[in-house]
């Protein structure tokens, strides 16, 4: 295995560096720290921009501490584990707090061990987890908070899971209630190398909160402001523009008279032949009639619940390559995965509305704006529920 694979080691690109650092003109830190640093771009932009400040890096990569040495030897690097509390321990006997803490931390669920447990309870938060793993995120801003000032910035890179995964609602309350945001920023997607995790930049202050809203922002558009309960539930930017495209749209499909549901884990479905199972793997070569030769559910019936029928449209709800890809079924029955969501419209002309409203481009934006996740980009069921239809600007279809 190798560091990178070990560590989940992608590498802030130069531009990007760039870009969180200039979003920083207004402040003048003495003292800046990443508790990540990889190859350090973020403190060596930061260099760039602020000559006189003293610089320190942290990472669990001996080899990275090296190079960034032997190349700035005015940057100071430690070798810590940042999950271990200890770390921060040395780190801050060493150097104190900090005016300005720099990061892109490694993207990943960690197990919630006794460290991770004290960590949490030292902010009160203990009582939010109790499974066996965590969003790596959480523990890394907790840690970056013990060693900020007071009215110190914190600047990271997070992946969209933080500002939108239903599992850290409640850790975004807690940011939202006892720091103050000053912009959430949607990065492009695909900008590190070995990964196409979707991420943001958010730039906070610690101290309390003064607005009661949350400006969100993407490359070349316009300031998008959302209240502190909207950023709570999510805080992406193209999900709110979505909305905005969509303001006009007044039905959803939950409004409409249709049957929706959502497939059964693979793993359960042993006793299905190929031919009768639609996954999303079937979708490849952007294939969207599906057909087989079963003229009744007999042969499937121990699914009948998870069952594809004629006219049923089908939609792929997980995957960074084929999420949102959308198809019908032709002829025949099939049992559907998880992977796939299907919609029973028995309404000839309301069927075709809806299939071609999730097919158009608008329509495909908004599957992708609401999807969620790093590495596996998903949409829930929920989520698909909420999708727009405008009947009466279909009616002509």
């Amino acid at each position: 295995m190798t560091m990178r694979q070990k560590y989940q080691q992608f590498f802030t690109p130069k531009k990007y560096s760039q870009v969180i650092i200039n979003l920083l003109d207004d402040f003048r830190p003495n003292k800046i720290i990443d508790l990540a640093m990889g190859e350090g771009s973020l403190l060596i932009e930061a260099q760039e921009k602020w000559t006189e400040a003293q610089y320190y890096g942290n990472d669990i990569d001996k080899k990275c501490c090296k190079k960034l040495e032997e190349n700035y030897n005015d940057i100071h690097t430690f070798n810590y584990d940042i999950f271990l509390n200890s770390s921060m321990v040395n780190i801050k006997k060493e150097i104190d707090s900090v005016d300005l803490c720099i990061g892109n931390p490694p993207f990943y669920k960690i197990i919630l061990d006794d460290e991770i447990k004290i960590l949490l309870k030292e902010f009160n938060l203990q009582h939010l987890y109790n499974s066996e793993h965590i969003s790596s995120e959480v523990p890394f801003i907790l840690q970056c908070f013990k060693i900020l000032k007071e009215n110190g910035v914190l600047a990271l890179i997070l992946p969209d899971g933080f500002f939108t995964n239903n599992c850290l609602k409640s850790f975004r309350k807690f940011i939202l209630s006892n720091y103050q945001i000053d912009k959430v920023l949607e990065l492009p997607a695909n900008i590190f190398e070995h990964t196409k995790a979707k991420t943001h930049i958010i730039i906070l202050e610690n101290r309390k909160p003064t607005d009661a809203f949350v400006n969100l922002y993407a490359y070349n558009e316009n300031c998008i402001t959302i209240d502190k309960d909207e950023a709570i539930k999510r805080m992406d930017y193209s999900f709110y523009k979505s909305i905005d495209n969509f303001h006009d749209e007044i039905n959803t499909l939950e409004n409409l008279d249709i049957e929706l549901f959502r497939g059964r884990p693979k793993y359960k479905l042993d006793d299905i032949e190929k031919i009768h199972m639609l996954h999303s793997t079937n979708f490849k070569l952007r294939k969207e009639v599906f057909s087989n030769r079963l003229k009744s559910i007999n042969k499937i019936k121990r699914h009948e619940d998870k069952i594809a029928q004629k006219d049923d449209i089908v939609i792929v709800r997980v995957g960074s390559s084929c999420l949102g890809n959308v198809g019908i079924v032709e002829k025949g029955y099939f049992v559907v995965t998880d992977c796939i969501f299907v919609i029973r419209i028995k309404d000839k002309n309301l069927r075709n509305i809806v299939y071609l409203s999730l097919k158009s481009e608008m329509g495909q934006r908004w599957i992708q704006s609401h999807a969620k996740g790093v590495a596996a980009r998903h949409i829930t069921l929920e989520e698909i529920t909420k999708f727009p239809i405008n009947i009466k600007a279909n009616n002509g279809v």
